[in-house]
């Protein structure tokens, strides 16, 4: 009798499993339409990062609503700094990614997000950006948490700079 119990538990996961993942990958069909971000030319001109885990994409709107199109809600560790084309996101076991410095809302620091949740005010650093017309927030913990402080920082006075080029039209 116990034999049979265990055999329907194991089918009851097995089929549990599977209904996760093809809701996942449902999810990311229907968010094909958002475009890709775009890569670096030049990851070796990669500074000034903050090593971490990336948890997730998600709508920002909807902080439950993950983006999982373009491996976007694939949690992994990451090394988040500054290239030449904005602020870059280099991952191991998942798609690197860019946030142009155009596309960039603003910054700033979260107990968590789905995926991730700390409790503390200031767990997560998360980067608002437009992923073409929709707004989402990406949320990384860093390793050391006065890294993401000083991480918020500069991205902060990156888009400062960037505003103030373009207030000026282009010379400063």
């Amino acid at each position: 009798m116990k034999f049979v119990g265990t055999i329907i538990l194991v089918i009851a996961l097995l089929l549990l499993w599977r209904m996760m993942f093809t809701g996942y990958r449902g999810r990311a069909l229907r968010q094909k339409t958002l475009p890709r971000p775009v890569g670096s030319r030049d990851w070796q001109g990669l500074h000034d990062a903050v090593e971490g885990v990336y948890v997730s994409t998600t709508d920002a709107e909807n902080s439950l609503d993950r983006i999982a199109a373009h491996g976007l809600g694939t949690r992994s560790a990451v090394a988040v700094g500054f290239v030449d084309e904005g602020v870059g996101f280099l991952r191991q076991g998942a798609r690197s990614f860019v946030v142009p410095v155009q596309d960039i809302v603003g910054v700033g620091h979260g107990p968590g997000m789905v995926g991730k949740w700390m409790g503390r005010g200031d767990g997560l650093v998360v980067l608002r950006w437009r992923l073409g017309d929709r707004v989402v927030d990406t949320g990384v913990k860093p390793r050391h948490p006065e890294q993401g402080a000083r991480f918020a920082e500069q991205v902060e006075d990156l888009v400062r700079r960037a505003r103030k080029q373009d207030d000026s039209g282009g010379a400063e």
